[in-house]
């Protein structure tokens, strides 16, 4: 069981990462920005609404996925520490290794039902909304001649890829404060 200050150092150490995470977002708005700035035109414009729509596609995915996970642990469905499962000490080496159980394989029935338990995050409300503001900017952009699709594409990748970027930085940041 997880208790009252593990739980607490985790909450921390997810506001730290989601705002290192935020910071990796901006930084790569700001080099897009300078970038859209010399290309002139349209280019800020696209970059600038696709950012923002990624943005709370992003910030909707991980709200609806946090909710679906609160709501799960208050059930009981997941256990409160997640490595409990997976993980055992070895009693034969003095409890400095920890050896790996390998879950069983998940068959088409378990996999349905994950997907029957996981479809409200899925189709959140805040989820729609964000794909419908984008969707209502894209038209926005046609409607008005303005869309450069290079440049909407651009500002579009700038969240999924600050992603994958941070992602490398909080492996590193783990493997160092575990050794």
């Amino acid at each position: 069981m997880m208790t009252k200050t593990t739980t607490m150092m985790s909450m921390m150490m997810m506001k730290t990462t989601t705002s290192k995470l935020f910071s990796l977002y901006i930084l790569g708005d700001v080099l897009v920005l300078v970038f859209a700035w010399m290309q002139g035109g349209n280019w800020l414009l696209n970059t600038q609404v696709a950012f923002v729509c990624s943005l709370l596609i992003t910030l909707a995915s991980f709200r609806s996925y946090q909710r679906f996970v609160e709501r799960r642990v208050a059930a009981g469905l997941i256990p409160d520490d997640k490595y409990e499962r997976f993980y055992t000490e070895d009693e034969t080496e003095d409890n400095e290794q920890t050896q790996e159980i390998k879950p069983s394989k998940i068959g088409f029935k378990q996999s349905f039902q994950n997907l029957a338990l996981s479809y409200k995050s899925a189709l959140s409300l805040y989820r729609i909304v964000a794909y419908g503001v984008l969707f209502v900017a894209v038209l926005f952009l046609i409607r008005h001649d303005q869309l450069d699709a290079v440049a909407f594409f651009i500002g579009l990748s700038v969240v999924p890829l600050a992603s994958i970027v941070s992602v490398l930085f909080v492996k590193k940041d783990l493997h160092e404060t575990n050794e």
